[in-house]
C-alpha cells in the first residue's frame, strides 16, 4: 500500500509540473493547451462499434515505463509504460533520449490504432530518473480477464500447451493451474534479443516460469487469440525443473552411448573369442605335442628297461643283477608317470592315488617269487600332485617298496605291505609300512650311507618332506613323510 500510494503522489506530482515542462520545452507550445489523459480515455468505445473514439487525437499521457528502449525495436521507441491500474503502448519513429524500467514518463501523440493494438503515436517525451517501483500483477488473473491488465507487467507459472511461429515472431501458449483459459507467451522477431529466447527448447507439457506485458488482440493470429504476453528480456521467461528437451537429449545421448558400448562390447567380445579360439587351437596343438612327448619318453624308458632285463638275463653275478634290477625299477616308475601324463587330461598335474597304485602293483609284479606270498593293503586318499613333485615321489615310493619286497618278505612267510595316502591341515601324509623283522636297532637314516637311504633322503628333501622312521610294535619297519600339498616356490 505505501508502494502503491508513493506512485501515486509522484504521477500527481508530474500532473502539476507537466503544464511548466510541456511550455519550458522547445517546440512544445502546442501541448501546452492539453491536459493528461487517462488510458481508459483513449481506450474508449461508447458506442461498440470497435473504432476508438478519440481515434486521431493528440493526447498527453504520463506513467511509468515496464520495458526499456531499444528492446522490442533496435531503432523505433516501441515501449509501454503502465501505472496501478492500466498501461499503454507508446510508439516513435526514433529514439530521442533512452529510457529504462523505472523512469517516469511524460509524452504527447495521437491515438492510433497499429494492428488492433491501441497507442500513442508520440511526437515528443521527456524522462524522469525516477527509478520507480512497478506494479506487477499475477498471471492467474491476467489469463481470467486480460482486458483488465493491458499494457502492465504480470508474471506467474504455466504449462505449455502448444508451441508455434508466426510471420513475424514465435509463441507458446501455456495454461494456468485450475483455469480453463490460456495465454499466448509471445516475442516478436523485430526484439534486438530475439535468438537469445529459448523457445526451441520448449516442449509441451513444460512448465515454465515467466513474466511480460499483456498487450491487446492483433488480427494476424487466430480470433480466439484475443490478446498476448509480450516477453520483454530472455530472462524473462524461465524453466521449472528440467525441459523435456533436455530430458530427451539426455536420453538420446544415453542411447547412443550405450549403442556405442554395447557395440564396443560386442565388437570386442568376437575379437576375444576369435583370439580365445586361436590361442585354443594353439593350446590343444601343444597338448597333443606335449603328450606325444610324454608317450615317447614312456616308450624310450620302457625300451631302456628291456635293455636293462636283457642285460640281467645274461650275468651270472647276483649282486649285478640286483643293481639292474634296482635301475629297472626307477626307470618303471618315472615312465610310469610319463605314461600317466599322456593319458590323463592335465598335463600339469596327477592324480596322485592312483599313480601310487599302479606304481606299487607294477613293483609287485616285478618281484614275481612274491607275489603270492605279499598282500597289497592300499588306503588312498584323492590327492592331485604337481607333475614337477610326481617324479620324486614316486622314485621314493619306489625305494621305499623295493626295499620291503628285498629285506622284509620271504617266499615262506605271508608279508603284507601298507601304503596309505591321506591330506590334512595342508599337508599330504605317506606312509609305507610292512610286518617283517624291522630295522636294526641301530639303524638310523642319518647316517646310513647305503645307496637306498641315500637316494630316500635326497627325494624327501626335493619334496621338502619331514621323515619319521620307525618299527612297529606289531613288528615291521614304517616310514612316514609330511610334505606340503601346495608347491611353495609357485
Amino acid at each position: 500500500m505505501i508502494r502503491n500510494f508513493l506512485v501515486r503522489i509522484k504521477l500527481l506530482l508530474l500532473a502539476f509540473i507537466l503544464p511548466w515542462a510541456l511550455c519550458s520545452a522547445p517546440g512544445n507550445a502546442q501541448a501546452t493547451s492539453d491536459s493528461l489523459w487517462t488510458f481508459s480515455e483513449i481506450r474508449s468505445d461508447t458506442n461498440g462499434d470497435h473504432k476508438l473514439d478519440y481515434l486521431g487525437q493528440k493526447v498527453t499521457i504520463t506513467g511509468i515505463a515496464n520495458i526499456g528502449t531499444g528492446l522490442l525495436h533496435e531503432h523505433y521507441l516501441q515501449a509501454f509504460v503502465q501505472n496501478d491500474s492500466a498501461g499503454m503502448s507508446i510508439f516513435a519513429m526514433e529514439i530521442e533520449t533512452p529510457f529504462e524500467v523505472g523512469d517516469s514518463i511524460v509524452a504527447t501523440g495521437m491515438i492510433e490504432r497499429y494492428n488492433g493494438l491501441a497507442e500513442v503515436h508520440i511526437d515528443s517525451y521527456k524522462v524522469f530518473k525516477t527509478s520507480s517501483p512497478i506494479k506487477i500483477n499475477f498471471l492467474s488473473d491476467a489469463i481470467e480477464a486480460p482486458q483488465n491488465y493491458l499494457g502492465m507487467l504480470v508474471k506467474g507459472e504455466g504449462k505449455v500447451i502448444e508451441k508455434g511461429s508466426t510471420f513475424n515472431g514465435k509463441y507458446v501458449r501455456i495454461s494456468s493451474e485450475g483455469s480453463s483459459k490460456s495465454m499466448m507467451v509471445y516475442v516478436s522477431n523485430f526484439h534486438r534479443l530475439f535468438d537469445e529466447f529459448e523457445f526451441d527448447v520448449l516442449q509441451v507439457g513444460d512448465r515454465i516460469s515467466v513474466e511480460g506485458i499483456i498487450t491487446e488482440y492483433n488480427p494476424e493470429f487466430p480470433e480466439e487469440r484475443t490478446f498476448k504476453l509480450f516477453l520483454r528480456t530472455p530472462e524473462d521467461l524461465d524453466f521449472k525443473g528440467i525441459p523435456q528437451f533436455y530430458l530427451y537429449l539426455i536420453a538420446a545421448t544415453s542411447t547412443f552411448f550405450m549403442i556405442l558400448i554395447v557395440g564396443w562390447v560386442i565388437v570386442l567380445k568376437r575379437s576375444v573369442k576369435s583370439k580365445t579360439k586361436e590361442i585354443k587351437a594353439s593350446l590343444e596343438q601343444k597338448e597333443v605335442l606335449l603328450r606325444e612327448i610324454h608317450h615317447r619318453v614312456k616308450n624310450s624308458l620302457t625300451i631302456v628297461s628291456g635293455l636293462i632285463e636283457l642285460q640281467e638275463g645274461s650275468t651270472e653275478s647276483q649282486e649285478a643283477k640286483d643293481v639292474l634290477q634296482n635301475s629297472q625299477a626307477r626307470i618303471q616308475s618315472v615312465a610310469l608317470i610319463h605314461e600317466k601324463l599322456y593319458k590323463t587330461e592335465s598335463l600339469s598335474e596327477i592324480q596322485l592315488n592312483n599313480y601310487i597304485n599302479d606304481l606299487v602293483q607294477a613293483i609287485h609284479g616285478t618281484f614275481s617269487d612274491y607275489k603270492e606270498a605279499v598282500d597289497l593293503n592300499f588306503e588312498l586318499e584323492e590327492v592331485f600332485l604337481e607333475t614337477d613333485r610326481v617324479i620324486p615321489c614316486g622314485l621314493l615310493i619306489n625305494e621305499l617298496v623295493v626295499n620291503a619286497f628285498k629285506h622284509a618278505f620271504s617266499k615262506n612267510k605271508k608279508g603284507r605291505l601298507d601304503v596309505i595316502l591321506k591330506k590334512e591341515a595342508g599337508e599330504i601324509i605317506l606312509t609305507v609300512s610292512d610286518n617283517g623283522p624291522g630295522l636294526p636297532k641301530d639303524f638310523d637314516p642319518k647316517t646310513d650311507e647305503s645307496l637306498g637311504s641315500m637316494l630316500i633322503d635326497s627325494f624327501a628333501s626335493q619334496l621338502d618332506a619331514s621323515m619319521k622312521v620307525s618299527n612297529k610294535t606289531s613288528g615291521g619297519a614304517e616310514y612316514i613323510f609330511k610334505f606340503p600339498s601346495e608347491n611353495k616356490t609357485d
